[in-house]
């Protein structure tokens, strides 16, 4: 696979989210409170006028550094419990547990969860605590379970080398109860040759880290340290969690095609081996908030012009786009970094679609539209629309999208001669 050239703020294959080391971001950031993220966007916070050069995977304004919830979007940073976890990515999130431990990966911690190991058998009865019991089996009536106990049979011989562990003395006259098989699987729950998941079917008995634990019954079935929940690459070692393009597919065998995702919009994924797409993050903000917008396409090596301009608007609204008409001449990702970014701030509540067109310095053109939810209080307009330009502006003719554009193309291209 064939992956573009473009700008990074770090020199790693992946975003670096400080769980596998500090991260050596640099003192960069960018402040504000709006820019983009998610197919809609809650709380446009990142960026403002401008832009974001450290590390920072989940586009949330804080530094992955120093992010208690370095992939999940979270600019007010909660963590109720003070475990260092934010809250949006924390299993417990009123239990302090910053290692986050979390037996079965059922993504509720073990110190929150009343069945740890997932069995239907609560904690505080449970024989074996750590380990799947359903049927609670205690041979020797030791108090601890026959799934979790060495010698089960209290012969003072080991399960492994015990030839009959569930019986004391000879076992030529049971073999069966020697060797019992409670899920059918023909494979022998105790003994030398054991069920590594008894309890659960697994005939070929897969165990992909060999550890002993079966696939089936294994929360980490690869064991790179990454729960297969929340593992990108579930089967393949890959404790980097490496994932260029942010679909959440790891990069090491589980990715078979590059497409760049901004902030979790899949549909609208960025591919460099496409025809010319653009693209700008759906927000949802309340009257009064100002947005950054900000442009994305999937030919991240390529310089662009573009024109914002308001497709729809609320019935008595005048809001219109400042700093409509502009160039770029770097990306950071897919980014396209813009001097004097366009920004919108709607005093009407409402449904706002505004458009985006852009041409490439090869004379390729797109376009996009972009769609505003905005809530709140109508706020009194104080006239200081300067500097902007809409499509359905009284100030402004009533073009098509496509005239403005080539219009604005063509008067572009005279000031070059």
């Amino acid at each position: 696979m064939i992956f573009p050239m473009i700008a990074i703020g770090q020199d790693a294959p992946f975003e670096c989210d400080n769980n596998y080391g500090e991260c050596g971001t640099p003192e960069m950031s960018g402040g504000g409170n709006a820019g983009g993220g998610g197919a809609i966007l809650i709380s446009n916070t990142d960026l403002g006028d401008t832009y974001q050069s450290a590390d920072d995977y989940d586009d949330d304004g804080v530094e992955d550094s120093y992010d208690n919830c370095p992939r999940i979007r979270n600019a007010e940073q909660f963590d109720t419990d003070g475990d260092g976890v934010g809250d949006l990515c924390d299993n417990c999130r009123r239990t302090h547990n910053q290692n986050q431990w979390d037996l079965e990966g059922d993504g509720k911690g073990d110190l929150c969860d009343e069945d740890m190991d997932g069995d239907t058998i609560l904690n505080h009865v449970d024989n074996c605590l750590r380990v799947f019991n359903t049927d609670q089996a205690d041979i020797d009536s030791d108090g601890e379970g026959n799934a979790c106990d060495q010698d089960i049979d209290n012969d003072g011989l080991d399960n492994l080398v015990d030839p009959c562990p569930m019986h004391v003395g000879d076992p030529s006259s049971d073999a069966e109860w020697c060797s019992p098989d409670t899920d059918g699987d023909s494979v022998p729950d105790y003994g030398f040759n054991a069920d590594n998941c008894p309890g659960v079917s697994n005939p070929y008995q897969y165990d992909t880290d060999l550890d002993g634990t079966g696939d089936v019954c294994d929360p980490d079935m690869d064991g790179d340290g990454i729960p297969n929940l929340s593992d990108n690459c579930p089967g393949v070692f890959n404790h980097e969690q490496a994932d260029l393009d942010r679909d959440g597919k790891g990069d090491d065998a589980c990715d078979d095609r590059f497409c760049y995702v901004v902030f979790g919009d899949q549909e609208n994924c960025l591919d460099p081996s496409s025809v010319l797409s653009v693209y700008s993050p759906n927000v949802t903000v309340s009257t009064g908030d100002t947005i950054s917008l900000r442009v994305f396409t999937n030919r991240p090596e390529e310089n662009l012009s573009f024109v914002w301009s308001v497709k729809d608007r609320m019935s008595g609204s005048k809001d219109t786009v400042k700093n409509p008409v502009g160039n770029s001449s770097e990306t950071i990702l897919f980014e396209h970094v813009v001097d004097n970014r366009p920004q919108f701030s709607p005093r009407v509540p409402g449904k706002y679609t505004l458009n985006l067109a852009i041409e490439l310095d090869n004379g390729e053109i797109a376009q996009h539209d972009v769609t505003i939810f905005v809530g709140g209080s109508i706020i009194s307009d104080d006239s200081s629309g300067c500097n902007m330009i809409t499509s359905n502006d009284s100030t402004f003719p009533l073009f098509s999208f496509s005239i403005f554009l080539l219009a604005f193309l063509r008067l572009r291209s005279r000031s070059r001669g």
